[in-house]
């Protein structure tokens, strides 16, 4: 465990689950690449936590270009966003990320704040300021990004969780970050889906292509197989 609520897990020699609670626990992911770039898809709720986590990175790996994708809006997948401005690592998400902030930013943090009990985090999150990601894609052309012979995939299957939420895929590594999009098996409920659709989710979560992956990492909870989308599945039926 590290310093500000922040653990790091091994999970593969090249992927690192990052998790950060605050206030409730939730999944980032660390990859390094085949060209010994490093990509991390979603970040911690808070600036100083993420700052840590680059701390960390520079103290077990020495400089590495870093580059950050953020998956939908909400704050458990960009609040660290400042930090990472200011190490100059450009950020990418699509134009329904950029549009859901200005949109749904501010009644997504109302809704956040009003389940908060800690007042010391409840005070952070009714100050709290969205930082925007700097490189903007078409979400329906998605984002390629090469990393010396190895690519990442990024896709918005359409509405679920949110109304933006985007799933990043790792062929090379086999390895699917589901996001929020995807439930984590000890999950019994979908969650806080206002910001999404549950009938469209139920549509949604058939287009992720799981042709040739065995890994996957919800948004929050214990990462695992392909069984993920079914259970997700299988919770969005009830």
């Amino acid at each position: 465990m590290l310093a500000n609520n922040l653990s790091i897990d091994k999970i593969e020699p090249n992927l690192f689950v990052v998790m950060h609670s605050y206030p409730w626990p939730s999944n980032s992911l660390l990859a390094i690449m085949e060209n010994g770039d490093i990509l991390l898809v979603d970040v911690p709720y808070t600036p100083d936590a993420t700052q840590t986590l680059l701390n960390w990175i520079n103290k077990n790996f020495r400089k590495r270009a870093i580059t950050a994708i953020n998956t939908h809006f909400h704050v458990d997948r960009l609040g660290g966003n400042e930090a990472l401005i200011k190490n100059n690592i450009p950020i990418y998400s699509s134009e329904l990320t950029e549009n859901a902030i200005k949109t749904r930013g501010a009644s997504s943090l109302k809704l956040l704040i009003s389940w908060i009990d800690n007042d010391s985090i409840k005070n952070y999150y009714n100050n709290f300021k969205y930082v925007s990601p700097t490189n903007i894609f078409d979400s329906k052309k998605g984002l390629v990004l090469t990393f010396g012979n190895e690519t990442v995939l990024v896709k918005y299957p359409g509405i679920g969780h949110s109304i933006d939420n985007l799933v990043v895929y790792f062929p090379a590594k086999k390895a699917i970050f589901g996001g929020c999009m995807v439930l984590a098996a000890e999950a019994k409920k979908i969650g806080n889906a206002s910001d999404g659709d549950k009938e469209q989710w139920r549509k949604t979560i058939n287009l992720i292509d799981t042709s040739n992956y065995t890994l996957v990492i919800p948004g929050h909870g214990k990462y695992g197989g392909l069984e993920l989308i079914a259970h997700t599945k299988a919770i969005l039926n009830q």
